[in-house]
């Protein structure tokens, strides 16, 4: 009598066709079997059930199916190992079909099918509750058996997944495409032609990472590989519009740039009358760590922030490339091995090459003064430095700036300059020089805070012979001074001769340390594909 489904079953497989239903019949799955209510099609059933209890060869594998698979299928058509069920190897979240047949018997059918595409690297294909839920293998068209995936409650149970306690068994796991001892299909194999480029990214959503006027930013699940991504939907904008013109802008921006602290760009492709921009997903941005109070009682990590996005900005300042909207949701962060994180600057969508920057751009507090002045006062990157510099005083709260009235530029220009008048913010002061004439480059920061360290730019040669006969500090001494300044100097909120009074010694707090000096990248590098997509 089958029993209700195993308590670890992620889904079971539903015959759909009467071969399939025999497969159920079969005394060494019956283990297998369960009896349940289909929630698509609100009847009660009978499936297979597929979970990590079913104890298979490798740890990442939920079963296989074949000749000698796990659930076992006879038929002279089908190989030894005809497909499996396999737990992404390093997103373990998602649950992907591989093909495993020698004549490459197994495809999708339905209108949630995303079947396997020819010239893949891998035939593999992510499955969850919106796409591939029909399958089949064997037989020239491959429909000889045909089964539906019925999940149970995946969410709960993906949460709750742990694979590290299984061992993969080497004798037994499978290392070589399966063996030759499976009948060719009498007629020519049907290939499934699926339209488009077959580098077009292929995607399941998972959740809105943001939304706004431009459109909404997706954490998604690439189908063909499994890993997560983050897309940009842009709804298509008239031809030659200012936002048709904004979208080529980013796209062109983000494949020719790339350093590591700027997030790493993929592709762009029209779908649907939207533009998909894709890039790596991350942790989440600074603006997250502000709310947690993070650079405040982490003084190193403010210190990293300002390190990192100095070396972006001289990255772009070298391509003659402005941000133009510099700002802690902007910044995005990856934890790293030794609890450090890594930033990169993100959202090109305002990015404007110099010789073309004239348009009002950026957010509120963040935007430069020369915003506000007219053509007299040119765009340029120190437009980028200065926005940096607010960002570290907005993360850090120096001298109480986000209690202060903001809504004007002559408030915010005031404020800013009061926190570059703070003690702990001196050494940064060059940075909010109103005139940015005056103001310093990033490179300008690097050199004189970090000893160069990341610097893309070149210097002059005045200060490329000052550098040689005085090299100065070493990066981690120039690190650790600053951190160690913000930690010892930071004052309290009473009056400035109480702060003085008040002020005591304290041990310094080392900074992070900087294992290797960052390899510039070079302009004849190869760039990651990703022109502006044919309309």
């Amino acid at each position: 009598m089958p029993r209700s489904p195993h308590p670890l079953a992620l889904f079971s497989l539903v015959p759909a066709n009467d071969r399939a239903a025999a497969v159920l019949l079969q005394p060494e799955n019956s283990r297998l079997v369960s009896r349940f209510v289909d929630s698509n099609l609100h009847v009660e059933g009978y499936g297979l059930d597929i979970g990590l209890f079913i104890g298979s060869k490798s740890r990442y594998t939920l079963a296989t199916i074949g000749r000698c698979g796990d659930i076992i299928v006879e038929g002279a058509g089908i190989s030894r190992i005809q497909c499996s069920f396999e737990i992404h190897e390093n997103n373990q979240r998602e649950i992907m079909l591989q093909d495993r047949s020698t004549n490459k018997s197994t495809q999708f059918f339905g209108e949630t099918a995303r079947p396997f595409e020819s010239g893949r690297t891998h035939r593999r294909v992510v499955l969850d509750e919106q796409v591939n839920l029909e399958f089949g293998f064997g037989g020239a068209a491959c429909d000889l058996y045909r089964f539906r995936i019925a999940w149970h409650d995946r969410g709960k149970l993906m949460a709750n997944l742990n694979i590290d306690y299984r061992e993969d068994k080497p004798r037994l796991t499978r290392t070589v495409v399966d063996e030759p001892p499976t009948i060719a299909p009498s007629r020519r194999i049907t290939r499934i032609h699926t339209p488009g480029d077959l580098e077009r990214i292929r995607y399941s959503r998972r959740e809105v990472l943001g939304s706004g006027a431009f459109g909404e930013v997706w954490k998604v699940a690439n189908i063909d590989s499994g890993e997560y991504l983050a897309v940009k939907r842009v709804k298509r904008p008239a031809l030659l519009s200012d936002d048709f013109v904004r979208l080529k802008r980013e796209v062109e921006t983000l494949s020719r740039i790339s350093h590591r602290h700027i997030v790493e760009y993929r592709t762009a492709q029209w779908e649907d009358q939207h533009l998909e921009i894709f890039m790596e997903i991350k942790a989440g941005n600074v603006e997250d760590l502000v709310r947690g109070g993070v650079f405040i009682t982490e003084p190193a990590s403010a210190s990293l922030l300002f390190h990192h996005l100095l070396q972006a900005l001289d990255y772009l300042a070298s391509l003659e490339i402005i941000h133009r909207d510099v700002k802690p949701e902007n910044i995005l962060y990856t934890p790293l091995p030794d609890g450090s994180r890594l930033y990169q600057l993100a959202d090109f969508g305002l990015a404007n090459i110099v010789a073309d920057a004239q348009t009002f751009a950026g957010s509120g507090i963040y935007m430069a003064p020369e915003l506000d002045n007219g053509p007299q006062w040119p765009q340029t990157p120190k437009m980028d430095v200065w926005s940096l510099f607010v960002t570290l005083t907005y993360a850090m709260n120096v001298g109480g700036f986000r209690e202060k009235p903001l809504h004007t530029t002559a408030l915010r220009i005031k404020a800013v300059q009061e926190a570059a008048n703070e003690v702990i913010f001196q050494p940064l002061r060059d940075m909010a020089i109103e005139d940015p004439s005056q103001r310093a480059t990033a490179g300008d920061m690097l050199d004189k805070l970090f000893a160069g360290v990341g610097r893309t730019t070149s210097r002059n040669r005045i200060h490329d012979a000052a550098a040689v006969c005085s090299p100065g500090p070493s990066p981690v001494q120039q690190e650790t001074k600053w951190v160690n300044r913000v930690v010892e100097q930071r004052p309290p909120k009473e009056g400035a001769v109480a702060r003085a009074k008040r002020r005591r010694p304290v041990h310094p707090v080392p900074g992070p340390t900087t294992r290797a000096v960052q390899r510039r990248v070079r302009q004849d590098e190869p760039r990651l594909p990703g022109s502006f997509p044919a309309a």
